[in-house]
């Protein structure tokens, strides 16, 4: 709002320069945003915040200077001379939830005139027009003391009476701005007593407005609900000096003053004769009591100030202080509708004692959380990834439920229980995901469409799972994708499938977690989408994390791809829970190791794995590791068997091992696959 400073200065008298002011208004939170300087005076543009409607007013401004400076706030002295053979007005509320009150007075015998200069030019500066001297002087109550008035033309008021109620049928209104409003049925409207003549705290109706001929007015000042005016200045688009003050909350306690300072002024320069008051209160207003502890002041603030300082300054804005031994109340003034907690009242300490004397400082806080070591975690598993070739792809956690049908999984699977989004921002993508695999794969067939020919894609984020809660579980997922390209350049030019290069990628990942108890395991495993004979189970620490394999030729089709396609999933968590709580150490062997290897033939239905498990296990003390370094199924080889070559290294802890030491394990480690798997050795 504009604010003069000689207005200002007739309420509280100080020296600053408008410089000065403007600076001591913003530090006190009433941030001054330009200053324009006129013939005689300097005009503040003051940005009163939405919380404090007790400062768009001079008075309110000149109250809030008065208390930072600590200087005397004059407080003009109304008096009203009411006049007996003057009738009082008849007001009635229907809607008290609306109208939480409303006054009047009549005035007869006034004379309608320009206002007096001192006015109209005050009124003017401060971009409100100039019309008459009664609705100018209503006007100038609105900026000095911040409270709406209204002027109706008495004789024009049907049976003399005001009635406050809601339009209910009545769905048009002709305003004074001679445009016809369409009301809805819950628009608060002032009646006379047969129609209406204004729209509640914002704007009166052009039947009664006093014009020139007007020689009797009812004078009007309310309190209206301010969500009520608000609503219908929206609805109306129609924004008024007094609707901006009413949506904000008006001073319910002052507007008797601000009708009789009217009244005053109108009966001085207009002239005419004022009735008694006419006072409809259904509620009256009770102030809000404030349990304080000046103790907390300081454990706020940081800061030591003295309780008698913080009671003066509370007392400058107003404030009560009640007392009961040691407890203390503060009670803030009826026009202060912000403050009602003891954080208030600090922060309105603070606020005069001046931000700029708090010293600035760090808290000492001490915080201790696990989010940098889990955040350590997937950085490693992420730059694991990278290291083997793969890069992070970062998609949108919607999903189209049409997606899971490409997918194959059956009716009953879980990741088949959506969490459906409200607004989604396609209506294809209108549930929230519940597996990765989906969006890899269409980042798969975009690049397809590109011309990529090879591909590695990962993504390590959440899925959204029913808990049976409000909230959903959201579990942490690791996926990737791997596309082997049919002519990719390598250095390397033997065949291989691509399975085991997306494997290799996440062993090289169990490394890096340092996880060694992981295999993989194929029995009982059916992932619907994977190609059944290409496809496992993961596992680490005998706890099944995920499934990787060949995608399955159906569900490619159904995503419009193809190629070599090998999908991995893990839930990350189960998978970041198996790592080792620590690092053990050992000394490097003293001893050197003896080296056998040892090449058998068995069933093509043995898996190797199993094979190394048992050759480990026939001398867990002597056998330092067993590889696999050959698989060989052809000549001199009968059907239906292949060859396993294993590398096995023994090394002792405290000697070297003689030929024959090695040679008496070596016999029983082939005798015990012989009777285990029906191992022969090759000859």
């Amino acid at each position: 709002m504009k604010a003069s400073i000689n207005w200002l200065k007739e309420f509280v008298e100080f020296s600053l320069t408008p410089q000065e002011i403007a600076e001591t208004l913003t530090m006190s939170g009433l941030e001054v945003e330009g200053m324009e300087e006129t013939e005689n005076d300097t005009l503040l543009e003051v940005n009163v915040p939405p919380n404090r409607p007790d400062c768009l007013s001079i008075n309110g401004l000149a109250r809030e200077i008065s208390a930072v400076l600590g200087l005397t706030l004059k407080q003009s002295r109304i008096s009203v001379s009411e006049s007996e053979t003057v009738e009082r007005p008849a007001v009635e509320i229907k809607d008290p939830g609306l109208c939480m009150r409303y006054s009047a007075r009549i005035i007869r015998g006034v004379r309608i005139a320009p206002a007096p200069q001192r006015i109209s030019q005050r009124l003017e500066l401060h971009g409100i027009r100039a019309k008459n001297n009664v609705v100018d002087i209503t006007n100038y109550v609105l900026l000095e003391m911040g409270h709406p008035l209204h002027a109706f033309d008495l004789d024009k008021l049907s049976g003399g009476r005001i009635v406050v109620k809601q339009a209910g049928s009545t769905d048009k209104f002709l305003s004074l701005d001679n445009d016809e409003k369409t009301l809805s049925s819950e628009t608060l409207l002032i009646w006379d007593k047969e129609k209406p003549v204004a729209i509640a705290g914002v704007m009166g109706g052009l039947d009664t407005e006093v014009a020139g001929d007007t020689v009797n007015i009812l004078l009007e000042s309310a309190c209206f609900n301010p969500v009520s005016v608000r609503r219908t200045s929206k609805r109306l688009n129609l924004s008024t000096e007094s609707s901006y003050r009413f949506e904000r909350g008006a001073d319910i306690e002052g507007l008797i003053k601000a009708l009789d300072r009217a009244a005053h002024l109108i009966a001085e320069i207009a002239g005419g004769k004022i009735s008694a008051l006419a006072d409809n209160y259904p509620a009256p207003f009770k102030p809000v009591q404030i349990p304080f502890k000046f103790s907390k002041i300081n454990a706020v603030l940081g800061i030591d100030i003295n309780p008698q300082i913080a009671e003066e300054l509370l007392t400058r804005l107003g404030f009560k202080i009640k007392r009961e031994g040691d407890r203390h109340t503060v009670v803030p003034p009826c026009y202060r509708q912000d403050i009602r907690r003891d954080i208030d009242v600090i922060e309105e300490i603070a606020r005069l004692y001046g931000y700029d004397k708090i010293p600035a400082s760090l808290p000492s806080i001490r915080i201790q959380s696990e989010l940098p070591a889990m955040r350590n975690l997937l950085r490693t598993v992420t730059e694991s990834l990278r290291r083997s070739g793969y890069s992070e792809a970062i998609n949108f956690s919607f999903l189209n439920p049409s997606a899971l049908d490409k997918l194959m999984l059956s009716p009953e699977d879980a990741r088949r229980n959506l969490i459906k989004i409200k607004n989604p921002l396609k209506n294809e993508d209108e549930a929230l995901r519940t597996t990765l695999i989906p969006a890899l794969l269409e980042n798969v067939r975009l690049n397809l469409s590109r011309g990529e020919k090879s591909l590695r894609l990962f993504e390590l984020s959440k899925v959204f799972l029913h808990s049976g809660q409000k909230l959903p579980a959201e579990p942490l997922r690791l996926s990737a994708v791997y596309l082997k390209g049919a002519d990719s350049l390598s250095l390397w030019q033997g065949k291989h499938d691509g399975f085991y290069d997306l494997k290799g990628a996440l062993e090289g990942l169990f490394a890096e977690l340092r996880i060694e108890d992981y295999s993989f395991a194929s029995e009982g495993f059916r992932e619907p989408y994977l190609h059944p004979g290409k496809s496992c189970v993961v596992r680490a620490c005998k706890i099944d994390i995920g499934t990787i394999g060949a995608l399955h030729p159906a569900a490619a089709q159904a995503f419009d791809i193809s190629g070599e396609i090998y999908l991995l999933e893990l839930d990350a968590e189960k998978l970041l829970l198996n790592i080792p709580a620590g690092v053990t150490y050992r000394p490097l062997p003293k001893y050197p190791y003896v080296e056998r290897d040892m090449a058998i033939v068995v069933s093509t239905e043995i898996k190797s794995a199993d094979v190394s498990a048992a050759i480990l296990n026939a001398e867990p003390d002597m056998i330092e590791s067993v590889s696999l370094f050959d698989i060989y199924t052809g000549a001199h080889i009968p059907g239906g068997k292949k060859s396993l070559a294993f590398a096995i290294r023994y090394r002792a802890g405290d000697r070297t091992f003689t030929d024959s030491e090695v040679d008496l394990m070596h016999t029983k480690i082939i005798k015990q696959l012989a009777d285990s798997f029906s191992a022969e050795l090759r000859s």
